[in-house]
This record gives structure tokens, sequence and C-alpha cells, in this order.
């Protein structure tokens, strides 16, 4: 599976479990609705444990969050370094 795979995962069932979302690589998560702050902290736990990285203070803005694009970008910066 991939990562954007596994966020995708992850939020429709930890996150989002109760509403039925289409979710493409570009939706606004947060605009929408899907992610609040409790739902990034979610998010931000996951990927470290899940990819066994420490995101960096400066990684952790609301941009990073917003779609399933960013988050996979900011996980490559990670995996990939």
């Amino acid at each position: 599976m991939s990562a954007i795979e596994s966020v995708q995962t992850f939020i429709q069932a930890e996150i989002a479990p109760s509403r039925n979302v289409e979710l493409t690589n570009s939706t606004n998560l947060i605009e929408s609705g899907i992610i609040d702050s409790l739902g990034v902290m979610k998010m931000i736990a996951f990927v470290e444990q899940k990819y066994s990285v420490t995101l960096s203070p400066d990684d952790l803005v609301p941009e990073n969050f917003e779609t399933l694009d960013a988050i996979t970008a900011l996980l490559n910066r990670y995996i990939k370094s």
C-alpha cells in the first residue's frame, strides 16, 4: 500500500468514519471539515508511528495537512531523507 493510500484509509477509518466522503488527492481536508484540529493531531500521531519518523515543529502547519497530496509530500521529505 502506498503512502497516499494508507493516509486515505486512515482518514476514512479513524478521522471521518461516519462520513461517506469521496477523497481525491486534492480534496481540501480542512476547509471541507473532514479534518479538524483534533484530526490533524491524530494524523500526526499516525504518520509518526506508521513511518517511524518525528515531524519537525516547522512542519506542523495546516498547509502540510490540507490535502492527501500535501501529506504525502511531507511524508516523502522524511522517508527519502
